[in-house]
């Protein structure tokens, strides 16, 4: 069962766009130790960050099935593909999309037009393939 948003329900909307800091490569997102993994410190420190700029945002939600688009500076040292999981970690976090596990698409590219995130979450247009999450088949 996913846990509760922190934030009151938000408006659902027909689309959010936001500017966010670029998130850490999925290989730095956890801290291995003696027993289970925890957030490391850099994404426990951009979690926070990028939480506090989506908020001064105040973005709507996309209900059900979506489409994520993620736009990235090219100046990122990251892999591409690695940068998408912060980015739908911390919007399920703060309530924008319901469970990352609903994604039906992600797009991901490069840009060279300032050193920030674009992100952009609409609903899926075609018919979900997967069950939504929490809900049987």
């Amino acid at each position: 069962m996913p846990r509760p948003s922190p934030e009151p329900l938000r408006p659902v909307v027909p689309r959010v766009a936001l500017r966010l800091p670029v998130p850490p490569s999925v290989n730095a997102l956890h801290a291995h130790g003696r027993g289970t993994p925890r957030r490391s410190p850099e994404y426990a420190a951009w979690i926070a960050a990028a939480g506090w700029t989506l908020l001064a945002q105040r973005p709507g939600r996309i209900d059900g099935p979506y489409d994520l688009t993620l736009v990235m500076p090219a100046t990122s040292r990251a892999d591409l593909g690695n940068l998408e999981k912060g980015v739908s970690d911390l919007l399920q976090l703060h309530g924008v999309i319901g469970n990352d596990r609903d994604a039906e698409a992600i797009h991901l590219r490069w840009h060279r037009k300032h050193d920030e995130a674009e992100v952009v979450v609409v609903p899926f247009a075609g018919a979900a393939v997967r069950p939504r999450a929490g809900r049987a088949a």
